[in-house]
């Protein structure tokens, strides 16, 4: 059981370190379209997310002489994850905001364009 549960672990430590290292490629080769401060986010909550795998390996395999330093310990790492939720709830704010940015932009950029094939279609008037 306790081996199944490590390889669970470390297989779940793989793929947030894989995908972690896809993002930051992604955005240093430019083919995202996410911000600086987004890759932040994104850099520190998969960095909290494997400290969390690797509290949880480590909780579990240690014998705890004092109950309150267990108690002490899995608090620390019960707080660790709701850090995680604020953070992605950061994320997802400043998503949005990029998105409504980015979609007032398309929105200008389609106004002017019409206006600019407006004006190339009226005919140019004539002085009497």
């Amino acid at each position: 059981m306790a081996y199944a549960l490590a390889v669970g672990l470390l297989v779940g430590a793989v793929a947030v370190a894989i995908a972690l290292t896809l993002q930051i490629h992604a955005f240093v080769t430019g083919r995202s379209v996410i911000t600086a401060r987004q890759l932040g986010l994104r850099i520190v909550s998969g960095l909290l997310l494997l400290i969390v795998v690797g509290m949880i390996y480590y909780g579990l395999i240690r014998e705890w002489q004092n109950p309150a330093h267990a108690l002490i310990y899995w608090t620390v790492l019960t707080l660790i994850p709701l850090m995680l939720i604020v953070l992605a709830l950061i994320d997802l704010k400043e998503t949005q905001a990029v998105g409504e940015l980015r979609q007032a932009k398309l929105y200008t950029d389609a106004l002017r364009e019409r206006q600019r094939l407006l004006s190339k279609q009226q005919p140019p008037e004539q002085d009497d």
